[in-house]
């Protein structure tokens, strides 16, 4: 009943602020073009801090009502707060991406601090793992890093990123229930709910973006939450698409690939950069296919949820 609770405390504060944020970020000039829009419009960005102030009442309305596990619900909230801070700085000053990859690893201090999660970790088709002392060290610091990193590059188009964060966490919400971890199920339905009544500002054609504020702290919470709850195989193959993409667009940068973030439209149709520029999941996709963006977007949230399912047909077994 609490998790059903936190999940509408989140998704009506994000609902009632998010309006305020669009209103006052284009009177501030914090806005971003709509590259993929035949008039290019300028929508706010930054959104994100709508997505955060949603999850933090989510998340601080629960801790009113529960005694167990303050520390670690605690700690994911401290580490998204950081990264989301990070967020911040890079939408309005811009950081290096090689400098944004590794700054997530400061964010995780809080989980290495009280040392979430256990040392043995269960690997699909493997089994339990014990990886001791590293797990602390460096599991943590390389998971919050991987996946906010990952959250943050399968982006681009109105309600991906959003959208296929909503799935994700709601996804990890039902498991959190369904084993009865309740610090889990509590931490992903204040996300859920957060990116839920986002995406009704942000899905096609966008009033909002998220901004690296706000998959930056998506990302966060997802990794604190499997990290808590000991759910990292699981969540591992629910955020595929997302991993598969960022490895995708790490290898290219290392062969040296030129970097173009955006596809043309032409007759409302994506059309993908040449094939020796930066590759990336949805380019693949789009070269594939002919797809209009709202039929991309759909196709990540659809590969995002068939992942999901997959994962819990593992879960059962």
């Amino acid at each position: 009943m609490l998790e059903f609770i936190v999940f509408l405390v989140a998704l009506f504060v994000t609902y009632i602020v998010t309006p305020i944020f669009i209103k006052k970020l284009t009177r501030a000039g914090i806005t971003g073009t709509d590259i993929h829009k035949p008039n290019k419009p300028k929508i706010p960005e930054m959104g994100g801090l709508a997505i955060l102030f949603g999850f933090s009442a989510g998340v601080l309305f629960s801790i009113v009502f529960i005694s167990s596990d303050l520390v670690g619900i605690s700690a994911v909230l401290i580490s998204v707060l950081l990264l989301g801070l990070i967020g911040v700085c890079d939408d309005l000053f811009g950081i290096r991406q090689k400098t944004k990859i590794i700054l997530p690893v400061f964010a995780a201090i809080p989980l290495m601090v009280i040392q979430a999660g256990v040392h043995t970790m269960t690997i699909p088709f493997i089994g339990i793992v014990n990886f001791g002392i590293i797990y602390p060290l460096f599991l943590i610091p390389l998971g919050i890093t991987v996946v906010s990193n990952s959250f943050n590059m399968l982006a681009g188009y109105n309600g991906m990123e959003v959208g296929s964060g909503f799935i994700a966490c709601a996804l990890i919400a039902i498991i959190g229930i369904i084993t009865g971890n309740s610090t889990v199920a509590i931490l992903m339905f204040s996300m859920s709910g957060a990116c839920l009544a986002f995406l009704k500002y942000n899905k096609y054609p966008s009033r909002i973006f998220p901004g690296d504020v706000g998959t930056f702290s998506i990302g966060a919470a997802f990794a604190g939450a499997v990290i808590i709850g000991n759910m990292e195989g699981i969540a591992a193959i629910i955020i595929l698409p997302h991993i598969i993409n960022g490895f995708i667009t790490i290898m290219e940068i290392l062969r040296g690939k030129t970097i173009q973030k955006f596809s043309e439209v032409k007759n409302g149709i994506l059309v993908p950069p040449k094939k020796d520029n930066l590759n990336t999941l949805y380019f693949l996709l789009e070269r594939r296919f002919r797809l209009t963006e709202k039929k991309l977007v759909y196709m990540i949230w659809l590969l995002t949820l068939i992942f999901g399912l997959i994962a819990f047909a593992i879960l059962n077994l």
